[in-house]
């Protein structure tokens, strides 16, 4: 009898405890607050929730609640912003064009610091956050990094120019590579500003003088005599050298010997561009050859971690020179 009592009072809490539940979640449900219920439009905001579940500690939940509702900000500013870049993407041939949207899609991203916490609200499993962004502070916000994009761009293209006059190659090139990295969000648009009185476009006069520089170069070894340098190499010495300036100091420089392979096969250029021939394996009778060519692929690396700035200057042509050994 006591038994059947117990099982009887047990099924009975039972039933009370469920009814309790499915009554709060009843009552839950009818709180549920309408930014819930529809999900808000308004054309002066981007909206976003965060919607996880409840495990764990509730700091950690929450905020994780919190990167997803700005995630879903920044999902409707990406949308917007890639679909002014199709343009721009349909024109380009090289695969560099998913780059560029990945490039600007980060930079939207960075525009997010205007956002405004609205409501939070939780039932029995998840909690949901709510929050907002101006339309008008982000484009207040994208303005103020576009104008601080171009006026770095402007400083760094008149000092690379400098770097040119006072023979500094890599120095200009690092330069430059800045100034196209600091506007790679904006080749949807013009690049053109006013330098010094005169119209530049920033991002192609900075390409143009990449490429000037590495046309000028030449590899000259010991037995090049079609050019008068200061000092008359040696065999076993090369040198980097631009007709107008003379030797280039701290420019990558690769290796390429046909008879196998070279422990140090990449070196840079010293003080007056001197690069010393590396140690070569034991070579048999059979005649070899030597290749030493400007290193783009070293130079784009020391300059920039921009992936768009590294295959602009990737695809220039390199200087070569190719000896008997």
């Amino acid at each position: 009898m006591n038994v059947r009592l117990c099982i009887g009072f047990a099924f009975f809490a039972l039933l009370i405890s469920c009814s309790s539940v499915k009554k709060q979640a009843e009552l839950l449900e009818q709180s549920k607050p309408e930014w819930l219920k529809e999900r808000p439009v308004n054309a002066a905001y981007y909206y976003g929730i965060g919607i996880v579940a409840k495990v764990g500690a509730p700091a950690l939940y929450e905020d994780k609640a919190k990167e997803r509702a700005l995630a879903d900000i920044a999902g409707q500013i990406n949308s917007t912003v890639k679909s002014e870049a199709i343009l721009y993407q349909v024109e380009d041939k090289n695969g560099v064009r998913d780059y560029l949207q990945n490039r600007i899609k980060s930079i939207s991203s960075e525009y997010l610091e205007g956002y405004e916490y609205v409501e939070k609200w939780e039932d029995l499993s998840n909690v949901y956050v709510y929050y907002r962004l101006s339309k008008q502070k982000f484009l207040n916000i994208k303005e103020s990094r576009k104008k601080e994009a171009f006026k770095l761009a402007s400083e760094k293209y008149l000092a690379g120019m400098q770097q040119i006059t006072q023979g500094n190659h890599v120095g200009a090139i690092e330069h430059f590579a800045v100034v196209i990295d600091a506007l790679s969000g904006y080749l949807n648009e013009s690049t053109t500003i006013d330098v010094e009185g005169k119209q530049t476009d920033l991002v192609s006069e900075s390409i143009n003088e990449i490429s000037a520089i590495f046309k000028k170069l030449q590899i000259l070894s010991g037995d090049n005599s079609a050019i008068n340098i200061d000092v008359k190499l040696k065999n076993d010495v090369f040198v980097v050298y631009d007709p107008d300036k003379g030797g280039v100091f701290n420019m990558p420089v690769k290796f390429t010997f046909s008879g196998g392979y070279l422990v140090n096969d990449r070196v840079k250029s010293g003080e007056k561009g001197y690069v010393h021939l590396p140690e070569l394996p034991e070579r048999n009778t059979i005649p070899q050859t030597l290749k030493v060519e400007v290193d783009l692929e070293n130079m784009a690396r020391q300059v920039t971690k921009n992936l768009y700035v590294r295959k602009i200057i990737e695809n220039q042509k390199a200087a070569v020179l190719i000896v008997k050994i």
